[in-house]
């Protein structure tokens, strides 16, 4: 990892700290333990569509994979009567076996990523349409502590931005077949497994998607957290940094009662902002 993404990602972690002062000392009591509580799947999701980033396949499709797999797995314990657990990964490796077929196409016909994922993307939204038949899906969850699945997310994250510093995992999973069926595979599961966390934060599948509200939130996590769109580059700390402060910002919109367009605008502008970052690394390293 270059000089400048570490100097980057330690002003992300100094706005993170900052951010997370102001919420300890301005909200409810409780309030952060809520934010990571809403940020667990997001991030799972970023985690996922960083690890498409970095292999040169971008997955478009980790929102509604998301969507849809939380819905399947409702449906699994409410028609076919299975356990939770059970239903959980049967879909978390349906979902890895999709995005496996799907990588395995996107190399085969030389195929742009984004374009094959965009059109997955539809299918999974038509898939939840169809499971859910526009009604909610309630579904009895264990009782876990509110910051686990946060903590799983920042392990992920982390871990994998250690090992995609490692010059030989980068070399072999940047190119070729070994990309397009990493990279659409795992970050296929990180999305899944983003949609079940968020069935158990709920506690009921729901009919309405928000694929792409979740996949452009992704695509903001971590491009801010310095993840070059072109592969090139990853970052270690930044996409769980990127999740941590845009979950943050979310929060203090939430308590202020502002309207959904506001964060979605916001969401937006950090896209923009990302990409020029990201910019500005690649010519500061070269």
């Amino acid at each position: 990892m270059g000089r400048w993404q570490v100097v980057w990602e330690g002003v992300l972690g100094v706005l993170a700290v900052l951010a997370v002062g102001m919420v300890l000392v301005t909200a409810p009591t409780g309030h952060l333990m809520n934010v990571l509580a809403q940020a667990a799947p997001l991030g799972l999701v970023a985690a996922g569509m960083s690890l498409s980033l970095r292999t040169g396949v971008p997955n478009l499709a980790v929102g509604a994979v998301s969507a849809a797999a939380g819905a399947l797995v409702a449906t699994a314990v409410d028609v076919a009567e299975m356990t939770l657990t059970a239903g959980a990964l049967l879909v978390l490796v349906a979902a890895a076996v999709a995005g496996l077929v799907i990588g395995a196409f996107t190399v085969l016909v030389s195929a742009p990523a984004w374009a094959v994922t965009l059109g997955a993307a539809v299918a999974c939204e038509a898939l939840l349409l169809a499971v859910t038949d526009a009604r909610v899906m309630p579904v009895e969850v264990p009782e876990l502590p509110r910051a686990l699945w946060f903590t799983v997310f920042a392990v992920v994250s982390v871990a994998g931005g250690l090992l995609w510093a490692r010059q030989d995992v980068r070399e072999r999973l940047n190119k070729g077949w070994t990309a397009g069926v990493v990279g659409l595979a795992g970050s296929s599961l990180l999305a899944a497994l983003g949609g079940f966390v968020l069935l158990l934060r709920l506690g009921a599948a729901q009919p309405g998607s928000n694929g792409t509200f979740t996949t452009v939130f992704a695509l903001a996590a971590v491009l801010l957290g310095g993840t070059s769109p072109n592969g090139e580059r990853g970052a270690v700390t930044g996409t769980l940094l990127g999740v941590l402060l845009l979950a943050i910002v979310q929060g203090q919109l939430a308590l202020l009662n502002a309207p959904m367009w506001a964060y979605s605008l916001i969401l937006g502008i950090v896209v923009v902002v990302g990409l020029t970052v990201s910019r500005l690394l690649d010519a500061l390293r070269s």
